[in-house]
């Protein structure tokens, strides 16, 4: 869950703006990070690109996430680690709050920047991952919604995972499974709808649920691709009640003519 004194925060990327929140892990008395939405500016009104529930449900706080980072001009300001005299000085509360945030997420982006700098040499000098260690990185990947980093690793893995989904045999945790369905989240963020797609089926040809089967359906609809669409629906419908986005899909796929584009 997530403290209701820690807000959503925005960070600055090429797209927009990132919303990240802060999610406590309190079995294991540890916090992490995930990204759950793109705000991308716009003329007319801010675009919001949900990837987590919360964030379909509330745009208006992912909004007000990237207002904050825009507006507050602590954020902007340059200083130098070097340098205490050029550290950003807190004058509310609430700026004070916002500059801890800022400092731990600073604390865990090296962190992570640091485990995919080691993962990079390992595999360009010839090393390889298990599948426990390839999940981890890509659940890393997804978290910090590094699109552009993923590339190398999905073009390094995807092989030996869809090996591993072709013959069906994944270890007791699902590892191979569960990295399949996290490449297909990062295809879809970024674009490549298609391509997403056959990851989520290969993630599903290991171990079929509600969860990855609703990615299917969206993957497919992204796509255009109706027959992958409805088959989709027809395999959820029968094990699982529709939620309503894919109640929506549904509708809209129905309506449509065959051949039409979505």
């Amino acid at each position: 869950m997530v403290p209701e004194q820690i807000p959503e925060f925005a960070v600055q990327t090429d797209r927009g703006a990132d919303v990240f929140r802060r999610v406590e892990t309190s079995n294991e008395r540890r916090h992490h990070y995930e990204c759950i939405a793109t705000v991308i500016p716009a003329d007319a009104a801010p675009q919001v690109l949900a990837y987590h529930q919360d964030a379909r449900q509330n745009p208006e706080r992912m909004i007000a996430a990237a207002t904050r980072l825009r507006e507050t001009s602590m954020l902007a300001h340059m200083h130098s680690l070097g340098d205490p005299r050029s550290y950003p000085l807190p004058d509310t509360p609430r700026a004070a709050l916002d500059l801890l945030l800022y400092l731990d997420f600073f604390r865990q982006w090296q962190i992570k920047e640091l485990e995919i700098t080691r993962i990079t040499n390992l595999i360009q000098s010839g090393g390889t991952l298990k599948p426990p260690d390839i999940s981890r990185l890509f659940r890393l990947l997804l978290d910090y919604n590094q699109l552009s980093q993923a590339q190398f690793f999905i073009k390094a893995f995807l092989p030996y995972l869809l090996h591993i989904s072709h013959e069906k045999k994944d270890d007791r945790w699902q590892n191979a499974a569960y990295s399949l369905r996290m490449v297909g989240d990062l295809q879809l963020r970024d674009g490549q709808a298609m391509s997403s797609l056959k990851s989520y089926e290969a993630s599903i040809a290991l171990g079929d649920n509600a969860f990855r089967r609703g990615l299917a359906v969206q993957a497919a609809f992204a796509a255009g691709d109706r027959d992958a669409t409805l088959r989709h629906l027809e395999s959820y419908e029968r094990q699982w009640r529709l939620p309503e986005p894919l109640i929506e899909i549904k509708a809209a796929i129905i309506s449509s003519e065959p051949g039409e584009i979505i």
